[in-house]
């Protein structure tokens, strides 16, 4: 019931803060350049900030050897779901830019922003090793996931469409500050060195700004749409669902295989625990900052990222009350 509770509160607060930039938007207090402004200061600003604060004092040579196994089981689900989302996303996406949205959202969860308060919250004696868990899955984000989402492509049906080149959107994407970031704050922890205090505290105070200016630019994006559309359509219901409990359940259900061909102890419980968790978390919000930055239209990804929030309120409780009770039986 805690967790169940918990999880609802952590929730309710992101959709308020969702709201609240619908509002702004609404009543004009964020403008089309003020949406802008704060996609702009998202990808090269917060987000970095975000990636070197959080690594720099979570990550160090110890842990690196420590939590090892931690990262390559991370880096092996990520290509899994990578792999996963992409066929699915062909599937279900009517244009290029869905399909390119779909991948993202079917791939990645919004382990950051949502993932890291969530766990402070619900699993405080986690994170540490969540964090350090996430860095394969964050790396991909920052490449991978910002590629897809940049893209140029047209919103019109997929025929007589000519994609751009892929390997300028990766080389830029190799190029992007929130990759930048990620490689400097694995740097810092790793080296035997310690930031100034008023270094660390200052991009501690700009990465916090991420999460709330993330969702106050969703809302503003989802102002274009009326009120009863946000809930209407049914699509954003059957991705949300998808992303919450299809993927996540295929998770459980491959760590269960393993578990059944013999693979027991405390470690693999850590890592299935930590998998499940990063797979089961609601849509990333990158979907909307990500194209909104490249100038694309990201009202799609908006829709289905906001009503991912809603269905979690139901949905990820239950799959963490299953995650407990079947990893219990792994040791």
């Amino acid at each position: 019931m805690e967790t169940f509770l918990l999880t609802i509160q952590q929730t309710a607060s992101l959709l308020a803060i969702i709201f609240i930039g619908y509002f702004f938007k609404k009543k004009k207090i964020i403008n089309a350049d003020g949406q802008k402004m704060l996609a702009g200061l998202l990808v090269n600003l917060f987000s970095p900030a975000y990636a070197i604060s959080n690594l720099s004092s979570t990550l160090s040579t110890d842990k690196l050897v420590e939590y090892l196994v931690y990262l390559l089981v991370c880096a092996v689900l990520t290509v899994f779901l990578i792999f996963i989302g992409m066929p699915m996303a062909n599937t279900f996406g009517r244009t290029k830019l869905q399909k390119n949205i779909l991948k993202y959202a079917f791939t990645f969860g919004n382990i950051g922003y949502f993932g890291y308060p969530l766990l402070q919250a619900v699993y405080p004696e986690l994170l540490p090793a969540y964090i350090i868990f996430c860095i394969p899955m964050n790396i991909a984000i920052a490449t991978y996931g910002y590629a897809v989402l940049t893209e140029k492509v047209s919103n019109e049906p997929l025929e007589g469409i000519k994609d751009i080149k892929k390997s300028n959107v990766f080389k830029r994407a190799f190029l992007s500050l929130p990759f930048i970031g990620t490689v400097i704050g694995i740097i810092i922890g790793l080296l035997p060195i310690t930031l100034p205090k008023v270094i660390s505290g200052t991009l501690s105070t700009l990465g916090s700004c991420q999460g709330a200016t993330a969702m106050l630019l969703t809302g503003a994006v989802l102002a274009n749409v009326p009120f009863k559309q946000l809930f209407s359509a049914w699509k954003p219901y059957f991705f949300g669902f998808i992303r919450l409990v299809i993927i996540p359940l295929i998770v459980i259900a491959i760590l269960v295989i393993i578990n059944l061909c013999g693979v027991h102890g405390d470690l693999f419980k850590g890592v299935a625990v930590l998998s499940i968790i990063a797979s089961a978390m609601p849509i990333g919000m990158n979907v909307v900052v990500y194209p909104e930055s490249a100038g694309l239209d990201s009202t799609e990804g908006a829709k289905t990222c906001f009503i991912s929030y809603v269905l979690a309120v139901a949905f990820m409780p239950l799959v963490f009350m299953l995650m407990e009770t079947i990893t219990n039986g792994f040791v």
